[in-house]
């Protein structure tokens, strides 16, 4: 298995799950944030209460398929988040194709295009193009959010400062330029630079955490480039 496609440390938990069913809770609330994410954006145009409650009735179904979840297998450019989140659109369908027909009682027929796929059909292979991309999109947004608040807990707690905090929020997720910033902070240029600098090392510090606990990032591994390129993507990503 090559490590850089399908990690050992992951693969590992996931091989283990039906002799270990109380480990998929862990392996559940790393991802489910990002299921979260990438179910509303296929979901999008149904209501926002049911985009709600299938993604509940999602997470825990998917809490109850350990060894569904351990025939994952390495594919060409895989991912494991893919054969996850493939699962919960599956579940998802199924969720709704209920729901709809508890909304319409007299309805007989069933969409056969809202039909749960058999499992088996389920490769380890990247996921067309457009269907990787929110993917990954929703998994990066899922990783920096969650570092965010890790580092809103470190300004909280004086690991990090409560300045250097409010300089990279203001920089990174408000978009405004350092110069603005240092302003409005009242800071010098240079003090906000150094607050920003110091910041982002916290932040890429947090998301790598998250990659190697994901098994994409392994511990002796830079992690510059893994944050660097989840960062970019949100950036570009729309």
């Amino acid at each position: 298995m090559d490590p850089s496609t399908f990690p050992a440390t992951r693969w590992s938990l996931i091989a283990r799950l039906p002799g270990q069913p109380q480990q998929i809770s862990v392996l559940i609330g790393l991802y489910a944030d990002a299921i979260g994410t990438y179910l509303a954006r296929k979901l999008v145009g149904e209501r926002q209460d049911r985009i709600e409650d299938v993604v509940q009735e999602v997470l825990l179904d998917l809490l109850g398929k350990s060894d569904i979840l351990a025939k994952a297998q390495p594919g060409s450019g895989s991912r494991f988040r893919y054969y996850l989140m493939n699962l919960a659109w599956m579940s998802a369908r199924n969720h709704l194709r209920h729901a709809r027909r508890r909304d319409h009682a007299s309805l007989d027929a069933v969409d056969p295009d809202s039909d749960q796929a058999p499992i088996e059909r389920l490769s380890g292979d990247a996921p067309a193009p457009d269907q990787q991309q929110a993917m990954d999109r929703a998994w990066a947004i899922s990783v920096v959010q969650q570092a965010l608040e890790e580092l809103e807990r470190w300004s909280r707690d004086g690991t990090l400062e409560p300045e250097a905090f409010a300089v990279l929020r203001a920089n990174l997720i408000d978009g405004r330029n350092l110069r603005e910033v240092s302003a409005a902070l009242g800071l010098s240029l240079a003090t906000a630079s150094r607050r920003l600098a110091k910041a982002r090392t916290y932040l890429q510090r947090a998301i790598a955490e998250r990659l190697v606990l994901a098994g994409e990032l392994r511990p002796t591994d830079d992690p510059t480039q893994a944050c660097a390129v989840l960062l970019d993507g949100l950036a570009s990503g729309g």
